[in-house]
């Protein structure tokens, strides 16, 4: 794939080949310029050499992890302002809070709807940060809208 144009295309990062792939291709299948990185360390050489729009981060990876590595890209003035999107299978309200503190502006939970994570998705690409409003929307473990529940009336 050749080079995408700064802050136009989406880096998903994860240390599992398979999901990175899925997600991957379901993303350029979307219509959405995708690059990938198997790692935190390459994440960050690509992202400060060619800023995305957005990142979608595994948080749990050996050597830099998500966590840090999102750490670093919100120190640099070049990648400060990278939208950065945690994706992790540990859908615990600590993991969430500490993503957030270490500067992810999203929390998705795996496993998470496909369709419904490229909805929002299709959002912050349109919106920026004002789109990351469809992502928090995704209900935990199936990606899809939160909507209020009927009650009966008594």
């Amino acid at each position: 794939m050749a080079p995408p144009n700064p802050h136009s295309y989406i880096l998903v990062v994860d240390d599992h080949p398979d999901g990175r792939e899925m997600l991957t291709e379901y993303l350029r299948f979307r219509g959405f310029d995708v690059l990938d990185a198997p790692n935190g360390e390459t994440a960050l050489t690509q992202a400060l050499s060619c800023p995305p729009r957005v990142i979608l981060m595994d948080l749990q990876m050996p050597g830099i992890g998500g966590w840090e590595a999102t750490r670093q890209l919100k120190a640099h003035p070049a990648t400060k302002n990278v939208l950065v999107i945690a994706l992790t299978a540990h859908a615990l309200a600590p993991d969430e809070k500490i993503a957030r503190q270490a500067g992810c502006d999203a929390f998705v939970a795996k496993p998470f709807d496909m369709v419904g994570f490229g909805e929002a998705l299709s959002e912050v690409m349109q919106r920026g940060r004002a789109g990351l409003a469809a992502v928090d929307a995704l209900s935990p473990l199936r990606g899809k809208p939160v909507k209020p529940r009927r009650t009966a009336r008594t």
